[in-house]
């Protein structure tokens, strides 16, 4: 956004940058088509340090989110600020501290401060090797329903639900649904929902993707059960690591052709045969549901998620992401995702034979990777970059040795 040079790597310091009068730019995070996403800290943070070197800010200071997004046209409006300011006093959206215009460099810029968030599910899925523990998707899927279910309730679709737009909270124990740049309003009337007057089906096109609903595809008005159908495509690619949206085409448009037409004909007990059947019934369920029915209770949709962590011997309150806490850990915690992560081995989707069971346990190919990361800002991403050929199987410790320096140790199986 700023420059070229300055948003060329996510782990390169910028040049310092003072966004709302309070708000120093430490580093860009995230670089897209859309907008830009910079880690920043209060500029008093700066003031009692009493330095020009941003690496010497105070350790303990707090790391906000601003999310830059340039602007195109004269009196551009953000039509998610208004989805924001709505949910703001729920947990289930990132909290938006402050918004505004900016001009930086003879170029105006909408900017967004929020708290800081964890990563994306997407994130999760990949850093674990595609291969989510069951009870966790489960958990994912039942706080994910309480977004929505919050959602729909003030009358708002998403209309964008994928992976990377499901967020872990702050502290690491909430799903947090982000992105509502193609979310729109709706009203029941006659018995009938209904979308606001400014709201263009043609719109669809611009973010159809392979979590679309089967209607979006068909370019019918958008609606809270679409939103439901995207998020049961989601649990169900990653509970089965199915490549059947995986399609080659020449173009966007005849790849969502293709897209449209597997999931008009698609039969769910074989295309995510190694999903457990629980939740095929949820898609089921969702797919059979009567549009004009939403906003509903989700509490059925809930038990059906909850019912098999039950089975797989836990409660939600046991239940954490403990991958993503880069915080410094007690030995209590360390313990309990050591206790956690064997149960969770030996579970496997419980889908894993007891001669499986055995080669793992009989495995000798283990090893321990250690990386000493240096930056206070906890940021993951260039560490899962660098270690991204290699199948882990979990992180044996984690510990911060001292401020600015994070060692990771993770055991991993060689390939």
């Amino acid at each position: 956004m700023l420059s070229t040079s300055q948003t060329r790597s996510t782990t390169e310091t910028i040049s310092r940058v003072i966004i709302d009068s309070n708000y120093v730019i430490v580093k860009n995070i995230y670089k897209g088509q859309q907008y830009n996403l910079y880690l920043v800290k209060r500029q008093l943070a700066i003031k009692k340090e009493q330095s020009d070197d941003i690496n010497s800010f105070n350790h303990q200071e707090k790391y906000y989110l601003i999310k830059m997004k340039k602007q195109t046209q004269q009196n551009e409006t953000i039509p998610e600020l208004q989805f924001l300011n709505r949910l703001r006093d729920f947990n289930c959206v990132p909290f938006l501290i402050n918004s505004g215009e900016q001009v930086i460099k003879g170029s105006k810029y909408h900017y967004q401060i929020m708290e800081r968030h964890g990563p994306s599910i997407k994130l999760i899925y990949n850093y674990l090797s595609r291969n989510i523990p069951l009870p966790i998707l489960c958990l994912i899927a039942i706080q994910a329903l309480t977004c929505l279910e919050i959602i729909h309730k003030h009358q708002i679709v998403h209309r964008n639900i994928r992976p990377k737009k499901l967020l872990l909270s702050t502290n690491g124990n909430e799903i947090l649904l982000s992105d509502f740049k193609y979310a729109c309003r709706f009203k029941k009337q006659y018995g009938s929902l209904m979308v606001n007057e400014n709201y263009k089906l043609n719109s669809n096109k611009i973010f159809l993707n392979k979590y679309s609903s089967i209607n979006q595809h068909l370019n019918q008005v958008p609606t809270p059960k679409d939103d439901l159908e995207s998020l049961a495509y989601i649990l169900l690619m990653y509970a089965s690591n199915s490549t059947v949206f995986q399609i080659k085409a020449e173009n966007k448009a005849l790849k969502l052709k293709k897209l449209e037409s597997i999931k008009l004909s698609i039969i769910p007990e074989i295309a995510f045969k190694q999903a457990p059947l629980e939740f095929i019934h949820f898609l089921h369920l969702v797919k059979t549901s009567n549009a004009n029915d939403y906003p509903q209770d989700y509490e059925k949709f809930k038990q059906i998620f909850r019912k098999i962590i039950q089975i797989s011997g836990y409660t939600e309150r046991e239940l954490t992401y403990p991958l993503f806490h880069m915080n410094l850990q007690e030995k209590t915690q360390q313990q309990q995702f050591q206790s956690q992560t064997s149960k969770f081995k030996k579970m496997q989707h419980q889908k894993m034979s007891s001669e499986s069971i055995k080669e793992e346990e009989a495995d000798d190919e283990m090893s321990t990777y250690q990386i000493e990361k240096v930056g206070e800002d906890r940021t993951i991403e260039p560490l899962i970059k660098g270690l991204a050929t290699k199948q882990f199987k979990h992180i044996s410790f984690l510990n911060q040795s001292y401020a600015g320096t994070q060692i990771v140790k993770l055991k991993y199986t060689k390939k």
